[in-house]
């Protein structure tokens, strides 16, 4: 298990890496440059977070379980706010119905203020990973990705999907939090009762951590030569 863990932590490396070579290559496309820098820093909190496994494992640093750095949920809990955020405001830029922006504007404000008040005003932020910002966050997300994918279809971006690397981003995290919400709402009544439960969590995160970062990291690289053809363009080749 540790092994995969270290497994995935590669693949957002590498997953960041794609994508700013991705960026790179088409400079124009900051969304998608403000996407990579985000996997990286997503990369480096990981990282971060292997300290408590470090400590677990090390016999020398074992006088670190009764400080500060033997959880992480300080670390997670922020980060979990702030990933979200990033992945709504980076489907959101694809849509241009006026009504639908400004809904998931109030709704990602309204968001933030929740999640903050509840790390505050309840004892989540060092105890456990807060199932409140996850849970409202992955259902305000697969809203937003909805609307995306319903702006396509009424756009003649549906005429050039193959070439639009957000649809790609989009259909491997959607099925991430489509999978993985459940467990966060079921977590905490299982994980002190069946660790078969918890072990089919861990298998199932492992999987679709893997399964995400890597077709992160195949799109970027896929798309990164590849131009864009204009609809004037596809409607000339008939």
């Amino acid at each position: 298990m540790e092994n995969s863990i270290f497994l995935v932590i590669l693949l957002e490396g590498f997953a960041a890496i794609s994508g700013l070579y991705y960026y790179q290559k088409k400079p124009t496309d900051k969304a998608v440059g403000f996407f990579a820098y985000f996997l990286l820093f997503t990369f480096f909190v990981e990282t971060i977070g292997l300290i408590p496994a470090i400590i677990y494992y090390n016999e020398p640093l074992h006088f670190l379980k009764n400080t500060f750095w033997y959880q992480n949920y300080w670390l997670y809990n922020p980060y979990l706010i702030i990933s979200f955020t990033v992945y709504i405001l980076f489907f959101k830029r694809n849509i241009s119905n006026r009504k639908v922006d400004e809904f998931i504007n109030k709704g990602l404000g309204l968001y933030i203020i929740i999640c903050i008040a509840n790390l505050i005003f309840s004892d989540v932020f060092l105890k456990s990973n807060s199932a409140v910002t996850y849970i409202l966050g992955s259902f305000l997300l697969v809203g937003v990705i909805f609307c995306y994918y319903f702006e396509i279809l009424l756009s003649p971006k549906i005429l050039n999907i193959k070439r639009e690397i957000s649809f790609f981003i989009s259909f491997p995290a959607l099925l991430y939090f489509l999978c993985t919400t459940p467990i966060m709402i079921f977590y905490k009544y299982f994980t002190t009762q069946s660790p078969e439960f918890v072990e089919l969590t861990n298998i199932i995160m492992i999987g679709m951590n893997i399964f995400m970062y890597s077709s992160y990291s195949i799109a970027f690289l896929w798309l990164a030569n590849k131009r864009k053809t204009s609809p004037k363009n596809i409607e000339n080749a008939f």
